[in-house]
């Protein structure tokens, strides 16, 4: 089953088609990366209407991501969000179209405490295709992508009718909620936390495609193989990976995903001590060819930007076929998961 969101009128928002192949007209870019630090500022509320002043399109040569590597407050909903919305404004000023954040970035990674009062460490999520309304938590954030024409990848603790949603929640660049990606592979205590996703979530910018994961997500081969399938470009995983036992496959499943799939990957981790585990950052992205392009700081704050290219996607393709080459006739080949595309075009 394969979903489209549209948001109500807007001057660039269309429904999508199902393409099942990725696109091959984009120009040729050299994956870029930029390094920031981050200053801080007061976010404003958001408007009833849509704003008009966003960037309609993002720009043609690829999709720029920025990895926001922030630590979070344990249970400050309002000052991770005040600095969720002030990097917004920094990865706009570095030529990002897309700001994503860590594994649930909004309260801080700890299911325990979350199990414990869901309703103090989630948010309430708008219905798709509206702003959030003034006054409201996520307002100011939304706010923010509205006037820098930037998606907003937040991960956090999702309200739904049962136990919370381990999320991505998209907002786009007009500042409308547009649904979430709820996390598909809980991990161990998450799993009496939360709720585990039903679907995929793929958003679609200037005929760039990027698939939504989290964490423990990027160790299933399979989540990665079906965005593949579905035309995706790059896969993000929101992640909270910390010092331990476990670290050492944080170095394997990324480059893996992407040299398997012919897809970029790109990881943005969390950094900083919260509920006893120290979270190392390390955010980073790997190529389609499964070569690292660019990497965040070891244990501290830091903002890398990477452009996604389809050409760089249609070159590995070329030479590494394996979505092409592999033997369905033996190994078969699992049917497409359902699938929730994100568009926003000029």
């Amino acid at each position: 089953m394969e979903l489209t969101t549209e948001p109500p009128a807007g001057p660039t928002a269309e429904a999508a088609t199902a393409p099942t192949t990725a696109p091959t007209t984009a120009p040729a870019t050299v994956p870029a990366t930029v390094p920031a630090t981050v200053p801080a500022t007061a976010p404003a509320t958001a408007p009833a209407t849509v704003p008009t002043t966003a960037p309609a399109t993002a720009p043609t040569a690829g999709l720029a991501v920025a990895l926001g590597q922030e630590r979070s407050v344990p249970g400050d909903l309002a000052a991770n969000l005040t600095a969720a919305t002030r990097l917004v404004a920094v990865a706009a000023a570095r030529g990002a179209r897309v700001l994503a954040l860590p594994e649930l970035y909004a309260c801080g990674y700890d299911p325990d405490a979350i199990r414990a009062d869901p309703d103090g460490r989630s948010l309430t999520e708008p219905p798709a295709g509206t702003e959030p309304p003034p006054g409201s938590p996520l307002a100011p954030l939304a706010e923010a992508a509205a006037e820098h024409g930037v998606w907003v990848l937040l991960g956090a603790a999702v309200a739904t009718r049962g136990r919370p949603a381990n999320a991505v929640l998209v907002i786009d660049p007009y500042g409308r909620a547009r649904g979430h990606y709820g996390k598909a592979h809980l991990w161990h205590g998450e799993r009496d936390a939360f709720d585990p996703g039903t679907g995929l979530v793929m958003i679609e910018d200037g005929g760039i495609r990027l698939g939504l994961g989290i964490c423990y997500d990027a160790g299933f081969p399979e989540l990665t193989r079906a965005y593949a399938r579905a035309g995706a470009h790059a896969v993000l995983f929101s992640s909270a990976f910390a010092h331990g036992p476990t670290e050492y496959r944080y170095g394997v499943y990324h480059p893996a995903r992407a040299v398997e799939n012919t897809v970029s990957t790109l990881v943005v981790n969390a950094v900083g001590d919260i509920a006893g585990e120290r979270y190392f950052g390390r955010s980073g992205a790997w190529g389609p060819d499964g070569h690292r392009l660019t990497g965040c700081a070891d244990g501290r704050d830091d903002l890398r930007v990477v452009t996604v290219s389809a050409a760089a996607t249609t070159t590995a393709r070329e030479e590494l076929p394996y979505l092409t080459d592999l033997r369905t006739d033996l190994l078969g080949q699992a049917p497409p998961p359902p699938l929730t595309r994100i568009r926003l075009t000029g």
